[in-house]
């Protein structure tokens, strides 16, 4: 009896012992590769934030002032300078790559700028007398797709946004990575030159109706 109970007691003590060396080599193989449970719910958090925001904005409108359009303005053009910036120094994207860059957020603001104006409708609330925009939904799309897929491709190859660079989820060579990270760079620089022109035209048609 005496040796039933030591022999059970004896292969529970193992069992427990290799159930952590199990974790704890897992845990140890994730680290290398730049896996954050908390960074990617994070990531999560705010794509779907970004996604249920620009759907409300577009189908129902929101109040617009000029500090509103201009803080935002200034918001998303700091935010894809980091991204920018993050994919030059970590990634180890070329510098020369920021010429096809500027090209493109120019061009493609001034193209938003002057197609946008029959895409939104303004209103103004009989009460307050606020006014309101609604409209681009295109736009906002594809704003959100950028943003989306550039937090998505930091996760999957870079490891961690706004940090040192690391693997990601799928480890592969370096020039894959800066490969991956300069097309969906590229559609972060045409999401936010869109979005960009488009707040340009929102601003002076709210001055005209101001």
């Amino acid at each position: 009896m005496l040796s039933l109970i030591q022999t059970t007691y004896a292969f529970t003590f193992n069992s427990v012992d290799s159930t952590r060396l199990l974790l704890s080599d897992a845990q140890k193989s994730l680290a290398p590769y730049g896996i954050n449970i908390g960074r990617i719910i994070l990531y999560s958090i705010v794509i779907v934030i970004v996604i249920l925001t620009r759907l409300k904005w577009t189908k129902h409108g929101r109040k617009i002032t000029k500090p509103i359009i201009i803080v935002e303005s200034i918001f998303y053009l700091a935010l894809s300078s980091i991204v920018i910036f993050d994919s030059l120094y970590n990634v180890g994207v070329p510098i020369l790559y920021l010429v096809p860059y500027l090209i493109l957020f120019f061009g493609l603001q001034q193209y938003s700028y002057l197609r946008s104006n029959r895409l939104i409708s303004f209103w103004r609330e009989s009460k307050s007398a606020s006014i309101y925009v609604k409209g681009g939904t295109h736009i906002h799309a594809v704003f959100v797709i950028g943003t989306a897929s550039r937090i998505i491709i930091s996760i999957l190859f870079i490891g961690s946004l706004f940090g040192p660079s690391q693997h990601g989820i799928i480890d592969t060579s370096n020039s894959t990575v800066v490969l991956a990270t300069t097309v969906f760079d590229l559609l972060l620089m045409i999401s936010v030159g869109l979005l960009i022109g488009i707040n340009r035209r929102i601003f002076i048609r709210y001055n005209l109706i101001n």
